[in-house]
This record gives structure tokens, C-alpha cells and sequence, in this order.
């Protein structure tokens, strides 16, 4: 089977002819089937460097142990499957630290995201109002224009802006993007992802939500909250939440304690 069809048959659609409605439900079906987490950006770290993994790549591990990715591994081969169904994409930066997909439609343009570990579940085309708002899962998006060409994204919770980023409308090539993408691997301050292991997955009415040793599942009803103090509980509890393989999450623990990041207790985490 070919890596695109392989990638549809992971997001459980049919190649169809580019168009509107088509988009929609490929972000829809990506965001619940394909999760936003680190694990995978660390093993890609250690085995290739500062590099997006290839479209193969991508999709082989997607099959065998269930891995997404972050923003740029996540968005970048979503438009080269959106590409290889008929859809003309470029990029743009979201400021700070995010990138994210420019969809070409006749004369209009789409924002689309599924990079970003939030509910952006349809296409938004940035210039048609001042301002666009979505819902879900106890959170606002908010995009509003500033001018042709730059954009503010908001995440609201309880009515608390908790990130604020600028989206920058001009159309980028993945070359373009290098720079950014070498900086989203680098082990500093400023960049928090290589510190600490994060994922998120939308299924049904729940969004998983890891950060370390805390899981959420959140709903329209409420928030439940799971804290371990032992590592095989939890490989095995986040494994299962977000289908991925236990290989990769326990590599996630030693990849943080080689940093001197300890999730656990250090001589619990040794003994795992």
C-alpha cells in the first residue's frame, strides 16, 4: 500500500476530489485519530537531528506505533497528503515558535491547523470577517485580524487567555520554514516542548490532555484529572488513552532524565 492511501486508511477516508466539505472532514477525522504529542519528536531527535521526519517516515510510524507528532511534523505532512490529493498548500508562521497551513482554494485561503493540540476542527478563511470564534471542550478560539496580512490567535478558557500567538498570512515553502524548525528542537529555556512531554487527543466528546505525570480528560461536563506516582501504570494508562506504542513513551522518560528532567521520582524511573 502507498504511504498516501496508507495515511487515508489511518484517517478512515476515501481519496475524494479536493473541496471544501472534503477539508473539513480530513481535519476533523486527523484531530481524533492522529495525536499531537513529544514522544516522537524525541526519538526523531536523537535518531536524525533537527529534521522533519519524511512523508514515509511519518506515515510508517503513524501505522506501527501510532505516533503524531508536534506542530511542524503534524502540519507539514498533512499538506503533503493534501497536496498528493489535488490541494495546493503552503505554510505560515505563528508567532511565537508554531507553523501552520495555508489552503489555496480558487481565489480564497484557509487557515488550517492540526498541529496545535487544539479543537481548530474546520478551515477558516482568515479575511473574509474581522473575526472568527469556535468552541470546544471548555475553550474559545479566537482569530482577529489586524491587518491583511497578520493575525491574532487567542485560546481562552473560563474566559482567562492562557496563549496568544500572531499568525503571519504570508504563504511559506517548507525550505523557508527551516530555520524555525531547527529552533523547535533546540534544549533551552525558551523552548519548553524538548523539556517536558506533553500530548493531546480529541475522541468523541473526551480531549486527552497529558503534561508529565497528569492526565486529563476533559468534557462538556467536566474535568477529570489522573496523577501518577509510578512509571508502568503510567506508560501503560497513556499508551492505551492515546494509542500509541509503550517503546516510545518509557524512550521518553530516559530521553528527559538524560537531560536531568526526572517525571518521577529518579530512583522510581531508574527502576522502571
Amino acid at each position: 500500500m502507498d504511504a498516501v492511501s496508507a495515511y487515508l486508511k489511518q484517517l478512515k477516508m476515501n481519496r475524494e476530489k479536493p473541496s471544501l466539505n472534503y477539508l473539513q472532514r480530513l481535519i476533523q477525522h486527523h484531530l481524533s485519530l492522529i495525536p499531537y504529542e513529544t514522544f516522537s519528536k524525541f526519538h526523531y531527535f536523537n535518531e536524525q537531528g533537527c529534521e522533519v521526519p519524511t512523508f514515509t517516515q511519518f506515515v510508517e510510524n503513524l501505522k506501527s506505533r501510532g505516533w503524531g507528532g508536534t506542530c511542524y511534523s503534524l502540519n507539514m505532512n498533512f499538506a503533503r497528503l493534501l497536496e498528493q490529493l489535488g490541494f495546493s498548500c503552503s505554510f505560515v508562521r505563528v508567532l511565537p515558535g508554531h507553523a501552520a497551513i495555508m489552503v489555496h482554494m480558487a481565489d480564497r485561503k484557509f487557515y488550517v491547523d492540526v498541529g496545535y493540540g487544539s479543537p481548530i476542527t474546520r478551515p477558516i478563511e482568515l479575511n473574509s470577517r474581522p473575526k472568527h470564534v469556535l468552541h470546544g471542550f471548555g475553550e474559545e478560539i479566537i482569530f482577529t485580524g489586524r491587518n491583511e496580512k497578520e493575525f491574532q490567535l487567542e485560546r481562552r478558557s473560563h474566559g482567562k487567555t492562557f496563549v496568544t500567538k500572531q499568525i503571519i498570512w504570508e504563504p511559506l515553502t517548507e525550505e523557508e520554514l527551516q530555520q524555525d524548525i531547527e529552533e523547535s528542537y533546540k534544549d533551552s529555556n525558551n523552548n519548553i516542548t524538548m523539556r517536558r512531554i506533553s500530548a493531546v487527543r480529541f475522541q468523541g466528546n473526551n480531549c486527552y490532555f497529558l503534561r508529565n505525570e497528569t492526565l486529563k480528560v476533559i468534557n462538556y461536563r467536566d474535568i477529570r484529572e489522573y496523577h501518577f506516582r509510578e512509571p508502568a501504570q503510567w506508560i501503560s494508562t497513556v499508551a492505551e488513552a492515546f494509542q500509541l506504542d509503550e517503546k516510545g513513551i518509557e524512550e521518553s522518560l530516559v530521553f528527559l532524565a538524560d537531560r536531568g528532567i526526572y517525571v518521577f521520582d529518579e530512583e522510581t524511573q531508574s527502576e522502571k
